[in-house]
């Protein structure tokens, strides 16, 4: 079977792409943190029909082992699941200046969003796929005859980016992008030349990143279970910490977890494998099943354009909570 498929008879994992890592523990304690080899050449070829020699089997700038992570439905054996992940939006203002909110309201109460159900697929063998929207957290442009749609895609979610300039694999690989002096063609290019990740200035580029480094770094993941009943009604107390850059996990502890986490002796930060699938410390993006990823009730496409189009990436964040009120 090795010769006739391609694969290296020395390696179980001819493409490297079983990147994902294993977590065991509970919500609050980890107990094991190891990799995940589910994507073997072997698996590949008989239970996923993915590429075991390519780790984009179907070339849509996602890699194998992120759809497989997100996506895998072992009960039906397939990459599709329905899921009340799809968050509806309702019209607010007068009829001549009418404005969709992704927010519920009843009365004087202005109170999180309902959620819908969907399919949600992620199948590593059909790129049309990156392209879907299922948690509808893109934008409504209202300033025209009709409200229009602008959907924020899985593989915008990946990279978090709302340009259309770099909107889908087609678009990227038309653009002669360059990084490390070759084309860019691959994710893990994209992904590189977007992040500055192995750059001397990564530190400083990398939007995604989710440790805090020092007390000035203001580019790290914060992500809250907000448990307000009203959007005008902060209230501290009820938040649940999911993921938090700047405590450190008491999973590798060496020191307090009430300092920034110290990754270069083997230290993580709190809830890191929330947003970290492949265990590098930055973030697999926003996520493509939660309309709000950091739980500031502010929709991912909002703060990721806003952070793009104010010059400096990683100021405003889909990743780290925000005073919704400012």
């Amino acid at each position: 079977m090795e010769f006739d498929n391609g694969t290296y008879p020395h390696l179980n994992d001819s493409d490297d792409d079983s990147q994902m890592k294993i977590r065991e523990g509970t919500e609050s304690f980890t107990l094991n943190y190891y990799q995940d080899g589910s994507l073997s050449d072997g698996r590949e070829i008989l239970k996923y029909g993915t590429n075991p020699l390519d780790n984009d089997t179907d070339w849509d700038m996602l890699p194998d082992w992120y759809e497989y992570a997100l996506a895998w439905n072992e009960s039906l054996d397939n990459f599709s699941s329905q899921r009340y992940i799809s968050v509806e939006w309702v019209d607010v203002g007068a009829e001549e200046s009418i404005q969709k909110k992704p927010l519920k309201i009843e009365g004087i109460n202005i109170m999180r969003p309902d959620l819908s159900l969907t399919w949600f697929t992620l199948d590593p063998r059909d790129p049309t796929d990156a392209l879907l929207d299922p948690d509808n957290d893109g934008d409504w442009d209202c300033s025209g005859v009709v409200c229009e749609y602008n959907e924020y895609s899985n593989f915008q979610e990946f990279y978090a980016i709302t340009d259309d300039t770099y909107r889908s694999a087609t678009l990227v690989r038309s653009l002669d992008l360059q990084w490390d002096g070759v084309e860019i063609t691959e994710w893990w290019q994209f992904r590189k030349w977007l992040l500055h990740l192995g750059e001397d200035d990564e530190m400083d580029k990398n939007y995604l990143k989710i440790n805090k480094r020092d007390s000035q770094d203001l580019m790290y993941a914060k992500v809250i279970q907000d448990n307000d009943d009203d959007f005008f009604v902060m209230d501290a107390a009820d938040d649940i910490s999911i993921c938090r850059g700047d405590w450190t996990d008491s999973y590798g502890l060496v020191s307090s977890s009430t300092v920034l986490p110290d990754i270069g002796r083997g230290q993580y930060p709190f809830g890191w494998w929330v947003l970290d699938i492949d265990g590098d410390f930055t973030a697999e993006g926003t996520d493509p099943t939660n309309w709000d990823t950091d739980g500031d009730w502010m929709v991912d496409w909002y703060e990721v354009h806003n952070d793009e189009n104010d010059g400096v990436r990683g100021d405003i964040s889909a990743i780290r909570y925000d005073d919704r009120t400012l």
